[in-house]
């Protein structure tokens, strides 16, 4: 699958970057104390009751339950970051997220991205086509079964609406912790397929593509590899 290929998989979707909503946090976040008190990043989370919806996630190795998935890692924290192809900032977050998972991740500490609310036919061969082209080919390619959106709808709810990106993460006993609502920042956010040129640029030349690439992003990991929920 060449770059032109996976460009068209994105492409042409310029009317829906809508739907990336951003809102201002409306509760404290159950993160912000001891090393990370002072966290830009963990300061964005914010507390969350809601737990993991009932579905499966299509994989290299075929289709599992969400929550049988999630108890084979049972005793890690996970973050996980829900994202779609049609959203700029999910797409700038991505690489970054890949140094840190390839930088912290352990026994205790895991990055699992998830694709929720999709627009395309994608196979998880394709999408992780997608990903290594992104320098993201250290993530497994995850989709939510049947092309769903419920991740999205249930977990990135804001309002009566959704935003993505939405990175939720998982405590080690396997409860949703906390969430945190993606913010651009850089400026491809007008056009996923101008997104997409310039992401794929970026994670060639190594350079950071959103706040999580920045001290803050290596901090929190740091934190999260080092227990901080144990």
């Amino acid at each position: 699958m060449t770059i032109l290929d996976r460009r068209a998989a994105v492409a042409g979707l310029g009317a829906t970057i809508a739907t990336c909503a951003y809102a201002e946090d409306k509760s404290a976040s159950p993160l912000a104390h001891g090393v990370l008190a002072e966290n830009s990043l963990a300061q964005k989370f914010e507390g969350v009751s809601t737990k993991l919806p009932d579905v499966n996630l299509w994989g290299p190795n075929g289709k599992r339950d969400i929550e049988d998935w999630l108890a084979t890692l049972k005793g890690r924290t996970i973050l996980m970051p829900l994202w779609a192809e049609w959203c700029a900032p999910c797409m700038s977050e991505i690489p970054d997220f890949a140094r840190l998972q390839q930088k912290y991740g352990n026994d205790k500490f895991s990055i699992i991205p998830v694709l929720t609310a999709t627009r395309k036919q994608f196979t998880p061969e394709i999408l992780g086509s997608i990903l290594k082209s992104m320098h993201a080919g250290v993530f497994e390619p995850l989709i939510e079964n049947h092309l769903g959106d419920t991740l999205m709808t249930r977990m990135a709810r804001i309002g009566s609406g959704a935003a993505l990106p939405c990175n939720l993460l998982i405590a080690p006993d396997g409860r949703v912790l906390a969430r945190e609502i993606g913010r651009l920042g850089n400026t491809d956010d007008a056009s996923p397929a101008k997104t997409w040129d310039a992401v794929v640029k970026r994670a060639e030349t190594g350079d950071v593509q959103s706040r999580w690439g920045q001290a803050d992003g290596d901090a929190f990991a740091a934190a999260m590899a080092s227990g901080f929920l144990a």
